[in-house]
């Protein structure tokens, strides 16, 4: 098993806001590699149960791998994370005492140059979650058939991008003469529409804000969130890691209106948490980690 997935982010951080006590159910949303479900289930001590979702084929053979010594107490779902109410009432479970979330996407996922999601390396464009998932469109398609102002919209909005008109007109003109089929033929084109010194800054918000669009990410968190209450046991934690400013303000405001208009939740976390100096310097999909937890009110 890759290296790249063996280093969950924010693990202390997780198990003290989840708190996971043995013969608790809990669910992993984001399983990855499995790095935070094993810390779980060590917690619980085999006691208890876990369902992690996921819905990258990698990630789950990966995940399958490192939980195997739990047995029974573990149950992989191949299915993104909102689907998480539905898939669970299937295994006939109807309330849980954890929920984590964490966001964004992995090492792995990034270091794979077939992947597409990095404009480091060269690779397809193709930045699906799910890798060939049949009926999803990808990251070439995006580049390659969206019309200007929706690309433009695109990385306005889900890359607050503020070159997002120029680039967007470059890519179509770019396009014109030839399709953009790699990273590389991408990243080009993006240096050409806007260079300067924080050029790979602005690389970052464009290869992200496709990458939101191809799995519709910002979307899926909001249908989640929307539809996991119900399935939370009266004193059910749950705890969310995000990597940008577009999932932090999603996360932060439910947890707000749960807790203060609706009642529902208690906010644990008043203030973001976020990765320590030295978690920062030894993993860097730390640097950007953000941390909210929330509590299920007992009526």
């Amino acid at each position: 098993m890759d290296r790249t997935y063996h280093t969950p982010v924010l693990l202390d951080e997780v198990l003290s806001f989840l708190r996971p006590r043995a013969g608790g159910t809990y669910v992993d949303c984001t399983l990855g590699g499995g790095g935070h479900a094993e810390a779980i289930l060590d917690s619980i001590s085999g006691k208890g149960r876990l369902v992690g979702f996921d819905r990258d084929p990698d990630a789950l053979r990966a995940a399958g791998e490192r939980l195997e010594k739990f047995g029974g107490s573990v149950e992989l779902v191949g299915r993104n994370f909102d689907a998480f109410p539905h898939s669970l009432r299937k295994l006939n479970i109807h309330e849980v005492d954890g929920i984590l979330l964490d966001l964004g996407v992995s090492s792995h996922q990034l270091d794979d140059p077939g992947r597409g999601f990095s404009f480091q390396q060269e690779g397809p464009l193709d930045m699906r979650m799910g890798s060939g998932a049949a009926g999803t469109h990808d990251g070439l398609e995006v580049v390659n058939t969206y019309a200007e102002e929706e690309l433009k919209r695109i990385f306005r909005e889900y890359g607050e991008e503020r070159h997002s008109g120029r680039i967007a007109w470059r890519i179509v003109r770019e396009r014109a003469d030839r399709p953009l089929r790699t990273t590389a033929d991408l990243a080009a084109v993006v240096r050409k529409a806007v260079g300067g010194r924080f050029i790979l800054k602005t690389l970052a918000r464009i290869f992200q804000a496709i990458r939101i669009e191809v799995n519709d990410e910002l979307g899926n968190l909001s249908r989640f969130l929307g539809s996991c209450l119900p399935m939370l046991a009266p004193g059910g934690r749950i705890v969310v890691i995000s990597y940008n400013s577009l999932e932090d303000r999603i996360v932060k405001n439910w947890i707000r209106e749960e807790a203060k208009v609706r009642g529902t939740l208690t906010m644990l976390t008043k203030k973001v948490v976020v990765a320590s100096g030295r978690e920062r310097d030894e993993n860097r999909r730390a640097r950007s980690a953000k941390l909210r937890a929330a509590e299920r009110r007992i009526p």
